[in-house]
């Protein structure tokens, strides 16, 4: 890959629009998967199968697409927090990065051509009857950028078939006319009647005409259908006996997925919220008087970590059978919240770490055989489809030591690209006590500028302009890592904190560094950012940043158990690098925040001593100093 190339691209062609914040894709990790060329390069052995044919990407593998179901779809990304409202969760998202992450064309920013497919397994179409093949047709559901970046006019999504000449028939496309929802998946059937399709090596294929620089130009495809023939005569919108989950499962702990051990159980009622999610209809004849009855259960894996047990794994029954009321009409979302949650008094507050993982099955009739008076799953026409596959769905929660408003998974980077440009992100503490934060953990992902980058970090109590309300700054070099890892920033001196906090950076380059960004959940009204002197609140980018504080012992006025001289001071405080303590000190340290020994001079001055940084950088130093025994520890700040 060209570095240079590939960084300047991404300088001037992230997507923008999502006020000062940069989006960037994101590398992805393929050691887990599958090889990419082994799996892309499979094109004569893999199975034919016979229809009907079904997929709603429910199953994730790796991201990717069922390798049984598809020959070839492992640059289509499927993934949970792209789509809005798809028809169930999960969906394939086209735009114009490969499998691993990466651009299809890294040397023109401007370069436009074919990018994702996604191309079905060998379908036996030759079985298809004669007197049933002018009732073979394909539905599947699309949507126009979700919340990915939005396709420009031109840019098309489209479909084709492979003939008995195995060439590619386009039988159906759409580009951005400007009138497209993109909160709304739309139904489209396309007839299969031709008889040039009805040969032993059908295929259909998906894909993408779009920006092949990056994450641009996003389409969003789910719910793909082929039927057989059989019963449902005619090609049109098919009646699918599918009662399917829409959305993932909301938050246990109030506003995150992870929070501190301890400061959930100083309100245990206010730190717990029920869960919900989203529960739809695909059935299009479903009318008030002859619904599924649909009902679910729940239970909770809760693994508890301490330090002097073995841990301890106990599976709890949550719900069962809990009816969500009224039967179901086509189309109709019904958001179901879970009546019991894990009780707090079951729950260890002595324990280091406490694992849950909820999960919610739900008991909808998508699998009871059609007869005359009950049922709706037409044995002839749907086998071997197991609609219930989309029926049941778990989301995991963690009480630890940190904070955590996203879920350990990325699916972008956002960031900032101009110098002194700010961002903050704020923590909303669920205790009212005061608590010592020790470290940070951040994740910077890979995305092509591998070059080497410092921030001015910092931790605010407040955003002003204030020196006061600086809680930590200071200038560290980043470290990107590999796909979902974080880095720990630890700090020299443990910082008391109470209520809410920010955490962030100035940017000292125009160089994009971007932090994690979860799309599956959404902390975006957190997230602040100040280019010209002025702190705005995000209101367009959909997320949470991969941005995690860490408390632990400490209390800011003591350092690895020394004991502290509690009537030293330093002037002028801030200063230009020349500071004067109010005492002789018998010695004298300075670091810098990430705990590095600085430079220094020092010198008596009557009842005092000068300290002159040999090096002055702007930032946030920690002054050590000795006097009759005692070490004093002060922050200053050079301007």
């Amino acid at each position: 890959m060209n570095q240079v190339v590939y960084t300047i691209l991404l300088l001037t062609f992230s997507i923008s629009g999502f006020c000062q914040l940069i989006i960037v894709p994101v590398q992805k990790d393929f050691t887990a998967g599958k090889n990419y060329n082994t799996y892309n390069a499979r094109t004569q052995d893999i199975t034919p199968i016979s229809l009907p044919f079904w997929d709603d990407f429910s199953t994730i593998r790796n991201g990717y697409a069922d390798s049984t179901l598809w020959q070839y779809g492992q640059s289509v990304w499927v993934n949970e927090g792209m789509g809005i409202n798809p028809p169930s969760l999960n969906v394939a998202t086209f735009d114009g990065l490969d499998s691993l992450g990466r651009p299809y064309n890294v040397n023109d920013i401007l370069a436009k051509g074919y990018a994702d497919k996604l191309i079905s397994a060998p379908i036996r179409m030759d079985l298809v009857a004669a007197a049933q093949q002018a009732n073979i047709a394909i539905t599947f559901f699309y949507e126009f950028k979700g919340n990915g970046e939005a396709p420009d006019p031109g840019d098309k999504f489209s479909l084709s078939f492979k003939n008995s000449t195995n060439k590619w028939d386009e039988v159906w496309s759409i580009d951005n006319d400007g009138t497209f929802a993109s909160d709304q998946f739309v139904a489209v059937t396309i007839p299969i009647t031709d008889s040039k399709y009805f040969f032993d090596n059908f295929q259909f294929r998906f894909q993408n005409f779009a920006r092949l620089s990056g994450p641009y130009d996003t389409w969003h495809l789910d719910y793909i259908y082929i039927n057989n023939g059989k019963s449902q005569t005619s090609p049109v919108f098919p009646l699918f006996p599918d009662r399917t989950i829409s959305t993932p499962l909301t938050l246990l702990f109030t506003d995150y997925k992870a929070m501190p051990i301890k400061h959930f159980f100083s309100n245990t009622t206010a730190n717990l919220t029920q869960p919900s999610l989203s529960i739809t209809n695909l059935r299009q004849d479903q009318v008030a008087g002859n619904g599924q009855p649909v009902s679910y259960s729940s239970e909770a894996i809760i693994n508890t970590v301490k330090s002097t047990d073995p841990p301890i794994v106990l599976t709890t029954p949550l719900d069962n059978n809990v009816n969500i009321g009224s039967e179901l009409t086509f189309k109709q979302n019904r958001t179901v919240t879970l009546q019991t949650i894990p009780d707090p008094l079951t729950l260890d507050a002595t324990a280091d770490s406490i694992h849950i993982k909820l999960t919610v099955a739900f008991d909808t009739g998508d699998d009871k055989i059609k007869t005359a008076t009950e049922g709706d799953y037409d044995f002839d026409v749907f086998n071997p489809i197991v609609f219930k596959n989309n029926d049941s769905v778990s989301a995991s929660y963690i009480l630890s030591n940190f904070y955590a408003y996203d879920d350990g998974k990325a699916e972008y980077g956002a960031g900032l690209n101009q110098p002194g440009a700010q961002l903050a992100y704020e923590f909303q503490m669920r205790t009212d006590a005061s608590d010592t934060l020790v470290a940070v953990d951040i994740y910077f992902p890979r995305f092509g500028d591998d070059s080497n980058q410092i921030i001015q970090f910092k931790i605010l109590k407040a955003l002003t302009n204030s020196f006061s309300d600086i809680l930590l700054q200071g200038n560290i070099p980043i470290q990107r890592n590999a796909q979902n890892k974080f880095w720990r920033i630890p700090l020299t001196e443990p910082i008391g904190v109470n209520d809410k906090f920010y955490i962030g950076w100035e940017q000292t380059s125009s160089a994009i560094i971007a932090v994690g960004l979860d799309k599956n959940t959404d902390s975006s009204d957190r997230i602040y950012s100040n280019i010209n002197g002025t702190w705005e609140q995000n209101n367009l980018l959909k997320g949470s940043l991969m941005i995690r504080p860490i408390f632990g012992k400490g209390n800011g006025g003591t350092i690895s158990n020394v004991i502290e001289q509690p009537d030293v001071s330093v002037y002028p405080n801030p200063g230009n690098g020349v500071f004067y303590t109010s005492i002789v000190a018998d010695d004298v340290k300075l670091f810098d925040m990430m705990g590095r020994i600085v430079s220094i001079e020092t010198e008596r001055v009557n009842d005092a001593t000068r300290i002159s940084i040999l090096n002055p950088a702007k930032g946030l130093y920690l002054l050590r100093t000795l006097h009759n025994s005692y070490w004093k520890s002060t922050k200053i700040v050079v301007q």
